[in-house]
């Protein structure tokens, strides 16, 4: 038995203190997700067995990174209390800044929103209005994270949760990325390729680009993109082909969606940030416009 003053394993279990509460989840069970930021496990409260909650474990190999541990418990905090975010708990870590951290988080049960998309919305006659309209959650949610100087950095189909048919939440605030992490990074990318923004990649953060809300808004682009196509443009077999893809292809039109549509997921992924709709709020106004009969193409007044 391995004991500290806030963790606590014996045997498969591991219990954790947060907030004066305890919490335990089972290493013989499978996570619920993992990736290269950390594993996120089915846990419970110990006072309350009932009670599910989601425990992700930051990955050790970013522990020592003082900027990871002070993301972490930003994103473990209770200052993020939207309808459309996954509520938070709290942190654990082993020792005041050392040693292993956790994140719990309520349990969100539910489906990605790819499988709701897939199984419920892409079979209605006006599949296209509901598919653009669930994202709409999406972008109130970042359009709160960007006031409080949050960049989500990893938006993507299976980062949003939809709970009970009908209550949609963006999941993982990617605590972890911060520019210290690009030593570390194997793949040389902050976020996952396949919906990344160019100034994601390693090479265009060390020549000077910065991560900010038009780079949520590039990969919501993309995600809905997805959603509406059933098909990733951007996807190749190695992370180097999804990198060239990125900086050169735009998204192509394809039939069955509007021009105006399309025109607008475009300008939400264009390569060049001073060029996308500069909030959530923008893009959504363009969105419910390219969905009526008559859009009204403001946005393409917007100067850089």
């Amino acid at each position: 038995m391995k004991q500290q003053a806030t963790i606590i394993q014996r045997e498969n279990h591991v219990y954790i203190l947060v907030n004066n509460e305890w919490y335990v989840y089972n290493l013989a069970e499978p996570p619920l997700g993992a990736g290269a930021m950390g594993t996120v496990y089915l846990g419970r409260s110990c006072g309350n067995p009932g009670l599910k909650v989601a425990i992700k474990r930051v990955a050790d190999q970013y522990t020592h990174l003082q900027s990871i541990r002070e993301r972490a418990k930003l994103e473990a905090s209770l200052l993020f209390r939207h309808p459309h975010l996954v509520e938070m708990v709290g942190y654990c870590e082993y020792a005041p800044g050392y040693g292993p951290m956790f994140i719990v988080s309520h349990l969100v049960q539910g489906v990605t929103l790819d499988k709701y998309v897939n199984g419920s919305l892409r079979k209605q006659a006006d599949s296209v209005q509901r598919i653009c309209r669930s994202m709409f959650p999406v972008l109130d949610a970042l359009e709160y994270l960007h006031s409080k100087g949050i960049v989500h950095l990893d938006v993507k189909p299976s980062n949003v949760m939809v709970e009970n048919g009908c209550n949609i939440r963006l999941m993982d605030l990617g605590i972890a990325y911060t520019s210290e992490v690009l030593d570390v990074k194997s793949k040389g990318m902050i976020g996952t390729p396949q919906y990344a923004a160019p100034e994601q990649c390693a090479e265009e953060q060390r020549n000077g680009a910065c991560v900010d809300a038009t780079t949520d808004i590039y990969e919501a682009g993309v995600t809905l993109y997805e959603l509406l196509t059933e098909y990733n443009p951007f996807d190749a077999p190695t992370v180097s082909e999804i990198v060239n893809r990125l900086h050169h292809e735009e998204l192509p039109y394809v039939q069955g969606l509007s021009k105006e549509l399309i025109d607008v997921l475009r300008k939400a992924a264009a390569k060049c940030q001073k060029d996308r709709f500069h909030t959530c709020g923008e893009f959504k106004r363009a969105l419910l416009e390219a969905l009526t009969a008559k859009p009204k193409p403001w946005w393409r007044k917007l100067l850089g």
